[in-house]
């Protein structure tokens, strides 16, 4: 990964975290001195017919990750024009060079999918998710891809979109970071 190049950095995390929201500030803030793009999982899997249909009991369109992760291989095996945001609880899973897990308190969480009018079984499997971990747990399927880690319970937009910027500037050092969020500690102590 050369800093010369542009790379496809995944904006990952629980549905809810934030991570749509950054994606879109970047874009807005997009300019001469970091220009972006920034694409969803979603709109990757349907541009490249790997788009279920509607899912009857969760309202969602599943995405095959497995065949888009391929397809997206054989796509991508040359860098960008400029770096692209891929937003979506699934970009990790996509060959991508760097990662960002947007992390969120998980009762914080649980507000905000309460806003978005979501059902009781959907907020509490998205809390539970976050709760243990998230994105983490598919760590093994990232190999050396560094990793950025941001709480964005009580951080404003602006504020991680600058972490992001200044860490992709800086080659993404560090690679992963030192302490990972530990919501079981933060909520029930140790």
């Amino acid at each position: 990964m050369s800093r010369d190049s542009a790379h496809r950095i995944a904006i990952t995390g629980t549905p809810g975290s934030g991570k749509t929201t950054v994606a879109e500030f970047a874009l807005a803030n997009s300019n001469a001195r970091w220009l972006l793009s920034v694409i969803s999982d979603k709109e990757l899997a349907e541009m490249n017919g790997v788009l279920g249909e509607i899912d009857s009991n969760d309202g969602a369109r599943p995405i095959d990750v497995e065949k888009l992760a391929a397809t997206l291989s054989e796509q991508w095996k040359q860098y960008p024009d400029c770096d692209m945001l891929i937003d979506g609880h699934l970009s990790h899973l996509l060959p991508v060079d760097a990662i960002v897990i947007i992390r969120c308190n998980p009762e914080v969480l649980q507000i905000r999918m309460q806003e978005r009018g979501w059902s009781k079984s959907k907020i509490d499997e998205n809390a539970e998710w976050e709760l243990l971990g998230a994105a983490w747990n598919d760590e093994h399927e990232w190999g050396e891809t560094p990793v950025l880690e941001l709480d964005s319970t009580e951080t404003g937009v602006d504020s991680l979109f600058s972490h992001i910027e200044a860490w992709a500037r800086d080659g993404f050092k560090p690679k992963s970071p030192e302490q990972r969020i530990d919501w079981i500690t933060v909520l029930h102590g140790e």
